[in-house]
């Protein structure tokens, strides 16, 4: 029996080298992050879980099968986007760290004027205005999140189908139902993903069905392997995969 490959050795978030982005501030998973990402998804019941997974929008995706747009395909995904529509500066959230009560005047009204010209959430607005020094640190870390987008960290991370991906952009708080929309109107039967899987691997590993792609000289039996595996057979030989 092969081994299966491990969820580390692929993937990327479908928009460019790890290395990308600001030193302190990473726009990409590093392999950790996409190790960690890949255990948490939903397994495939029945299914090498090495291989194969379930993204947020309970598409069926392959391992092997990163940074490319068909249906099997996949990307790692920050949950929480990267880059946000409502970026504050740094001018805006310092004057809203201080909290409205110790401002002049004339200070809040920059503030409202910044906070409309940053697409500023009404959530977010109510959370600065109240001052760091009144806040819970949970509440802290959420202007912090909510401020600058999302981290590059595997609690941030979620695999996606890539067109899925690539549809929910920077868009937050996309529903499992929309995200569903975006998915290939297209599932796939276990014989189907038996044909991939022996494509891709060379062998299949699931209940019912543990077989590999024997070589042409052991099929004529001029070779005898050490590997009793049995032979994968394709739907249309006279036995069904």
């Amino acid at each position: 029996m092969s081994s299966s490959s491990s969820p580390s050795g692929g993937g990327g978030d479908g928009n460019g080298s790890e290395k990308e982005g600001n030193s302190s501030r990473p726009r990409f998973f590093n392999k950790k992050a996409k190790s960690i990402c890949w255990a948490k998804a939903e397994t495939v019941p029945g299914r090498h879980p090495e291989r194969w997974r379930k993204d947020a929008a309970d598409n069926i995706v392959c391992q092997r099968f990163a940074n490319c747009l068909g249906c099997l395909c996949y990307e790692y995904d920050h949950t929480i986007p990267y880059s946000k529509d409502n970026n504050l500066s740094y001018e805006l959230l310092g004057l809203l760290m201080a909290g409205f009560r110790e401002m002049r005047i004339d200070d809040v009204s920059r503030v409202v004027v910044m906070s409309f010209d940053n697409n500023l959430s009404y959530e977010l607005l109510g959370l600065l205005t109240a001052g760091f020094r009144e806040m819970r640190i949970d509440d802290v870390s959420r202007v912090v999140v909510m401020s600058f987008g999302g981290e590059s960290v595997a609690e941030n991370c979620q695999i996606l189908q890539s067109r899925v991906n690539r549809s929910k952009s920077n868009k937050d708080e996309v529903d499992t139902t929309q995200m569903k929309g975006y998915s290939c109107d297209i599932k796939f039967t276990d014989k189907e993903l038996d044909i991939v899987e022996m494509a891709v691997y060379g062998d299949v590993i699931r209940p019912g069905n543990l077989c590999r792609c024997r070589t042409v000289a052991e099929m004529l039996g001029k070779y005898k392997s050490k590997d009793s595996t049995a032979a994968c057979k394709l739907p249309q030989s006279s036995e069904s995969l």
